[in-house]
């Protein structure tokens, strides 16, 4: 799997069995046609940006992890440079403390 239409059609195919969704179930709740899922599922098809984004969000797939999959840990996400935009650094450092103690808590379990 080298290109980015094989990697997503791979998470899809997980996502949408880890469910329990068989291809027809997951075309009904889209209303789309089960050859479309199943073209999608099997490389043969160059899905349109729309129709990646309905299944991406239907089965909770990131595109992210599919297209950046390669990309560093190091970067920090968008998200999370939003949630900390006007923050003191005070306040980053308590967040910041609060997870480590939550990872603490994590590994002890």
């Amino acid at each position: 799997m080298n290109n980015l239409l094989d990697l997503f059609a791979s998470a899809l195919r997980s996502a949408r069995i880890k469910r329990g969704l068989t291809q027809r179930a997951l075309a009904e709740r889209l209303n789309m046609s089960v050859r479309t899922i199943i073209e999608i599922e099997r490389c043969r098809s160059s899905p349109k940006f729309e129709t990646v984004m309905l299944l991406a969000q239907e089965l909770n797939v990131s595109l992210d992890a599919i297209v950046f999959q390669n990309m560093s840990t190091s970067n920090v996400s968008k998200s999370v440079i939003d949630f900390f935009a006007g923050k003191s650094e005070s306040e980053i450092q308590k967040y910041i403390a609060l997870c480590q103690q939550a990872e603490a808590l994590q590994e002890k379990n």
